[in-house]
């Protein structure tokens, strides 16, 4: 009998509720967003795909799930959600500028 032992990682949980009347927008991430090959859930991006410079001025979403470089197609949650705060990347300047967002 042969056995192989793999990890699986789960995503982290963005949204601390779900509502369902959220405001997802989907979007390309941008290849410099991406770290070993993968953007992870949580991250703030700007319009463009990269990853927001932290200053609140560039915040055009939240992405929803991991990203991997092969399909850098991915989903920001962007108004009407409550997100757990301990699962993003925003700083406090971004959540001031995300107000159609509650961060818990």
């Amino acid at each position: 009998m042969k056995y192989a032992q793999t990890s699986a990682l789960g995503t982290p949980e963005v949204l601390k509720r779900k509502l369902g009347g959220e405001l997802i927008t989907p979007i390309t991430v941008h290849e410099s967003a991406f770290t070993n090959g993968i953007c992870p859930a949580g991250t703030v991006l700007a319009a463009d795909g990269k990853e927001s410079s932290g200053d609140g001025s560039d915040c055009f979403g939240i992405l929803i799930n991991d990203v991997y470089s092969d399909n850098p197609n991915g989903s920001v949650i962007r108004a009407f959600a409550t997100i757990n705060t301990a699962n993003t990347t925003a700083t406090s300047s971004d959540r001031a500028a995300m107000t159609s967002l509650v961060f818990e």
